[in-house]
């Protein structure tokens, strides 16, 4: 029975999504499938502890005002099931936004200019909202009480061109999405040119990827004033002198104006640099704000950053239990130097050998996604160790993957 209801709310969590990622199922995403490949089992879940985790991270995602962020947390968790509970409370709080959102644009004039605003600011998170109000501008195109201001097209080579820029919408997200940038480059063109931001955004990835960084610059400008991912990769270009003169201010500037959007990459980023001072006056205490922020949405680089604060007490009072707490959340996510730093924890904790053991583990699984040194320290111990002993460890380290502490 959870499952099915899982299986109906994932549908529902789709359904107000324009497009969804394929999912990666390598070691780095799913670090638990690999050590049950190499002789873990699956530990408890620890559901009170994990289930108050769980509500910090939604109230904190509450307490931004934007939509999308609750958008592409239903998108990150939808497979998830011991999160069935706060998917649900994640989801009836975007419908209740994107209704506040239907409610006022229910006043604004019923013109196509109305429209296309209502797309670039919402047709992510809010489709439904979005197609009715399509659909009254339709209606009232073909002599109903509304009008339009704005000639309407011939209903003929209307329906023909929403057909074919639909199709294309929807190539361009995949390719863009499975990284197939040569025919996303063509699939995009068109949405793009008609001024779709996120086709623009797009346009911007595969010129970057093409290393054309003027031309990504372009069309990153074009979609930014729609686009909180723009805005991001427009910090991206200027932190790394792509396409424009390196201008670590104006950097900081474009990832702050993505962060107030809710986006958590961009978050983290001005977190980083108000925290070494980069482009204004160091603030651990600003950066910690955005690091919380942007790890309650799962961005896993801010999870070990906040950790890494809580653990060292750097101007901010030592938590080492929230402080673990957030590294593993990191791990969890496979990032690889999360995953070392637990291993150097329990390396440096109690010299007993179940802590070694546990250390090894955590190494061989940093090696296994990247960290050469990882692999190297996780054999180093494990020639002082028994076959029993590390057996006990992986599963240790299996459970806490798995949702144990």
């Amino acid at each position: 029975m959870r499952r099915f209801a899982l299986l109906l709310l994932g549908i529902a969590i789709l359904s107000g999504c324009s497009s969804s990622g394929l999912k990666d199922d390598s070691v780095f995403k799913h670090p638990s499938q690999w050590l049950d490949k190499t002789g873990g089992v699956l530990g408890n879940w620890g559901g009170a502890e994990r289930d108050d985790a769980y509500d910090l991270e939604v109230d904190r995602l509450f307490e931004q005002p934007y939509i999308d962020p609750l958008t592409r947390y239903l998108e990150r968790y939808r497979n998830d099931e011991s999160r069935a509970a706060h998917l649900q409370r994640v989801l009836d709080e975007r419908e209740r936004r994107c209704d506040e959102i239907a409610t006022r644009y229910a006043d604004r004039p019923l013109t196509d200019q109305t429209l296309d605003q209502y797309r670039a600011g919402y047709a992510y998170s809010c489709p439904k909202q979005v197609e009715v109000f399509a659909e009254r501008l339709g209606s009232a195109g073909q002599g109903g009480k509304e009008h339009r201001t704005t000639t309407p097209v011939k209903p003929s080579e209307e329906i023909v061109w929403s057909g074919q820029l639909a199709q294309q919408l929807n190539d361009c997200y995949l390719l863009t999405t499975i990284g197939n940038y040569s025919d996303a480059r063509s699939a995009c063109a068109g949405p793009a040119e008609k001024g779709d931001p996120r086709a623009q955004y797009n346009m911007a990835l595969v010129f970057r990827s093409l290393r054309q960084y003027e031309e990504s610059l372009n069309w990153a400008q074009m979609a930014s004033p729609h686009s909180a991912e723009a805005r991001y990769l427009l910090g991206q270009l200027y932190e790394a002198g792509q396409g424009v003169e390196k201008d670590i201010d104006n950097a900081l500037s474009w990832y702050r104006d993505a962060a107030e959007q809710g986006y958590p990459a961009a978050q983290y980023k001005v977190g980083r640099f108000l925290a070494e001072g980069l482009g204004s006056e160091p603030s651990p205490a600003a950066a910690m704000g955005w690091y919380e922020r942007a790890a309650a949405q799962g961005q896993a680089e801010a999870q070990l950053a906040l950790g890494n604060m809580l653990l060292q007490g750097e101007s901010v009072t030592a938590d080492p239990v929230q402080g673990r707490y957030w590294v593993l959340r990191a791990a969890r996510q496979g990032l690889a130097n999360a995953q070392l730093l637990l291993g150097e924890l329990a390396e440096q904790s109690d010299a007993t050998v179940a802590n070694r053991a546990e250390a090894a583990i955590w190494y061989e699984l940093a090696g296994q996604n990247g960290i050469e040194d990882g692999a190297v320290r996780a054999q180093h111990l494990r020639v002082e160790l028994a076959p029993e002993t590390l057996q006990d460890a992986r599963i240790r380290v299996q459970n806490a993957l798995e949702g144990g502490r």
